[in-house]
């Protein structure tokens, strides 16, 4: 629920100046490692090659960014490796997946009501909360 709370405070963050700040990355790291521990030490639900694979789907994101001269945002690849984190490899890579989806349908509305180009950028944060919100909806 923290995670989901902090999601959703970036993502209002990144809708209104489409940055993120390093403290709220920290933020969601530090409380998404705190959620990894009890999950593999408490409730031995996880595995650490779970958890090591949803980081890798966030250092990807990150690479691709370096790869791309930021047009996939630096800051969403450090979302994506905290997301990664908590939710684990399987987790992650469906949240990324449903906010890919959603981030594809937005932007063919602003190309067809011509409100941008192919060059307008637009947050992918908040898409990632709607992707996390799905997953603990239909997941758990």
């Amino acid at each position: 629920m923290v995670i989901g709370l902090l999601l959703l405070a970036a993502g209002i963050k990144d809708l209104k100046s489409k940055t993120i700040s390093r403290k709220m990355i920290w933020t969601l790291a530090i409380a998404s490692l705190t959620g990894a521990l009890i999950k593999i030490v408490i409730r031995h639900q996880f595995e650490l090659w779970e958890i090591t694979g949803g980081v890798l789907i966030g250092l990807c994101s990150i690479g691709l960014s370096m790869i791309s001269k930021e047009q996939i945002g630096r800051g969403d690849g450090f979302v994506i490796t905290a997301l990664g984190l908590a939710l684990g490899f399987t987790r992650c890579l469906y949240v990324v997946c449903i906010a890919s989806i959603i981030m594809t349908v937005v932007s063919v509305f602003i190309l067809v009501l011509r409100k941008g180009n192919r060059t307008t950028r637009v947050p992918f944060i908040p898409a990632l909360f709607a992707g996390y919100m799905v997953c603990i909806m239909t997941i758990g």
